[in-house]
């Protein structure tokens, strides 16, 4: 029996590596599945300001350390933004990328925000009692920056939202899969299509009827997506 293919997920901003788990159940029998706090959430703490940059050093120090062949890295929306500064500064380390409702290019001014009603998508797929968790993990309904008490993390907010990678998408060489939502409200799709555009060889799916968090609105169609484009 061949090995499992390694899976890195990044998360997007204001949650953490939690926001995978709903997918391990779907994705365990064929990937050793990693999901890693970034530096400012979950467990990871964050010391000084960073930039997608530093997050990609982060994420070449998770692997190395880790000792992780070949890893597939799937980021979602800022971790999206993390995995594709990953793949231009390090594509040796990394054999596949997937971005899932990606947030590698801004408008002017956007906010990455959780919209308050993708709270709804979670009564399908989490017990009641469960349910108050989950939500108090993502912090629905505020904008990310209200959110953020720390002050280094404030600060990177800041200057993450300002860099936009649709400039260096082009330089990006690693087989990419582009997942999106179609009815993605946080990060249109206009910006799914025009990633994978950019991006040479792209692969584009969109998840009908989806938001931004389709990975738990519809996590066996999404499994399945991911495990065509990397098994």
């Amino acid at each position: 029996m061949d090995p499992k293919k390694n899976l890195i997920f990044l998360h997007g901003w204001g949650v953490s590596s939690k926001i995978f788990k709903p997918l391990f159940y779907f994705l365990r029998n064929d990937f050793e599945i990693y999901a890693v706090d970034l530096p400012g959430f979950g467990a990871a703490p964050i010391e000084n300001q960073m930039s997608l940059k530093d997050y990609a050093e982060f994420v070449l120090d998770f692997i190395q350390k880790n000792k992780i062949k070949d890893p597939i890295v799937a980021g979602h929306s800022f971790g999206g933004a993390a995995a594709a500064k990953s793949a231009l500064l390090y594509p040796e380390s990394i054999s596949k990328l997937v971005l899932i409702g990606s947030a590698a290019i801004r408008e002017p001014d956007l906010k990455i925000r959780a919209l308050a009603k993708a709270a709804k998508i979670f009564k399908k797929f989490f017990p009641e009692k469960s349910r108050a968790a989950v939500l108090k993990i993502l912090n629905l309904g505020e904008t990310d920056y209200a959110k953020i008490e720390n002050p280094v993390l404030k600060e990177t907010f800041k200057k993450i939202i300002k860099e936009n990678l649709a400039a260096e998408l082009a330089a990006i060489k690693i087989p990419t899969l582009v997942v999106w939502g179609e009815k993605d409200e946080a990060t249109p799709l206009k910006e799914g299509i025009k990633t994978a555009e950019l991006i040479r060889g792209a692969e584009l799916v969109v998840v009908k009827n989806a938001g931004h968090f389709m990975f738990l609105e519809k996590p066996n169609e999404f499994a399945k997506i991911i495990k065509k484009f990397a098994l």
